[in-house]
C-alpha cells in the first residue's frame, strides 16, 4: 500500500493479529468481514516468527538492521544464547537489565516511534508491556495495557477518540498464535478465535467509521502444523551435537548451528545423509546474500547472530534440543520456516 494513501488520514491504526496467515484467512475466512475487506497479500519478515516481526513493526527495519533473528537468539556481546523475548538468557535466571544490561543496546535499530512526528500510541497485553523487550522497542510511545479481547477493541478505540493530531496506534493480540500452537490449526478452539476476531475487528471497524481513521489489520507469521513424529530430536543424534558449539538457536523450523571449525564436513555430511529428507542445508553467507534477512546495508553484529548453517525445515518438520533444566514440551504448529503459510500475511485495510 503506497505511503501517500495514507496521507490523508490523520490517525492510522495498525493492528497484528498474531499468527493469522493469508493462506488461513483465504482458506477459511470466506464471507467473513476480514475477507471481505483483503486488500493484498504480504511476505512476513524472515525468521517468520514474532521476535523479529515485531521488531520490524517496532523499528521499521528488516532483521539484519535491527538483530533480532529468533526465539532464541545468540547474543555475541554477552556470550550467551538469549530467549530473546524474555530478555533473559536461555539457561534461565533473571531479565538482562536485572544485572545490569541495557536491552535496548541489544536490539540494534531503534523504536520507529522515536522518529515518527506523529504521536505513537502502542496498545500490547498487560503480561508482556512491561519487560525488557517491550520498552525497549517502545521507544517514546505510549504504551496502553488489557487483559480480554474486549479490552483489547476499548483500547483502540479510546487511543483513537484521544487523539490530538496526527497519531499512529500500533495494537497486537496475541491470542490466535497461542491456540495454534497449542491445538494445532485446525482445532475447533481456533476455529471459533478466529471468528471472535473477525466480529471484533467488523466491531472496531464500525465504532471507528465516523473518527476519519484508517484501519489496517495484517499478522507477524502464519503456521503450520508440526505433527510429533515430525520432530528431530537433537539428542538422538549424538554425532550431530558433537559438532555444534551451542545450544541450536533461532526457531524449531529454522534453527541456526553454530559449528565447530574442525567438524565442518562432518557435521554437512551428516545432515546431508540423515536429516535430508527433513531439511536444507543453508549456509549464512547464502541466506544473506540472498536477501531473506534483508536488502540494506546490515548492521555489524547482525553476523553473529545467525549461525554459521542454518537448517530450513521442510514442510511439517521441527528439530529441537533441550536443556538440562528445561522441560520437554512439543507445540502442535509452529512457525518460523518458508512455507507459503508461514511466509505469507495477509492486508486488511478499512477507510472511512
Amino acid at each position: 500500500m503506497p505511503a501517500a494513501a495514507l496521507r490523508r488520514h490523520r490517525t492510522v491504526v495498525l493492528v497484528v493479529l498474531d499468527g493469522l496467515g493469508y493462506q488461513y484467512l483465504a482458506a477459511r475466512g470466506s464471507g467473513g468481514f476480514l475477507h471481505r475487506r483483503l486488500r493484498a497479500r504480504l511476505t512476513s519478515g524472515f525468521p517468520t516468527t514474532t521476535s523479529s516481526s515485531v521488531a520490524t513493526f517496532a523499528t521499521g527495519v528488516a532483521a539484519d538492521r535491527h538483530g533480532i533473528t529468533g526465539w532464541f537468539t545468540h547474543l555475541p556481546e554477552l556470550g550467551v544464547v538469549s530467549t530473546i523475548l524474555m530478555a533473559r538468557p536461555r539457561v534461565g535466571g533473571p531479565p538482562f537489565s536485572r544485572s545490569g544490561v541495557d536491552f535496548t543496546g541489544l536490539v540494534l535499530a531503534g523504536p520507529l516511534y522515536d522518529r515518527l512526528r506523529a504521536t505513537s500510541i502502542v496498545i500490547t497485553q498487560r503480561s508482556i508491556a512491561y519487560g525488557d523487550f517491550s520498552a525497549a522497542n517502545s521507544g517514546s510511545a505510549t504504551v496502553r495495557t488489557y487483559s480480554t479481547l474486549g479490552g483489547f477493541i476499548d483500547r483502540i478505540v479510546s487511543a483513537v477518540r484521544s487523539g490530538r493530531g496526527d497519531t499512529f496506534i500500533s495494537a497486537y493480540w496475541p491470542g490466535f498464535d497461542h491456540l495454534c500452537h497449542h491445538r494445532g490449526i485446525g482445532h475447533a478452539l481456533v476455529t471459533r478465535h478466529f471468528r471472535e476476531l473477525d466480529r471484533a475487528m467488523a466491531g472496531l471497524a464500525s465504532r471507528l467509521a465516523a473518527t476519519g481513521a484508517v484501519l489496517l489489520v495484517t499478522a507477524d507469521h502464519g503456521l503450520v502444523d508440526t505433527p510429533r513424529d515430525r520432530l528431530i530430536d537433537l539428542a538422538d543424534h549424538p554425532p550431530l551435537a558433537a559438532c555444534l558449539t551451542l545450544p541450536l538457536c533461532g526457531e524449531p523450523r529454522l534453527a541456526y548451528c553454530y559449528v565447530r571449525p574442525d567438524m565442518l564436513q562432518q557435521f554437512k555430511r551428516y545432515v546431508r545423509d540423515r536429516l535430508g529428507q527433513c531439511c536444507d542445508l543453508r549456509t549464512r553467507a547464502q541466506l544473506v546474500r540472498q536477501g531473506y534477512y534483508g536488502a540494506g546495508q546490515a548492521d555489524p553484529r547482525f553476523a553473529g547472530r545467525i549461525g554459521d548453517f542454518i537448517l530450513v525445515m521442510k514442510p511439517g518438520w521441527c528439530i529441537k534440543d533441550f536443556l538440562p533444566n528445561e522441560a520437554r514440551f512439543f507445540l502442535k504448529a509452529n512457525h518460523g520456516g518458508v512455507t507459503a503459510d508461514e511466509m505469507y500475511v495477509p492486508l486488511v485495510v478499512v477507510t472511512p
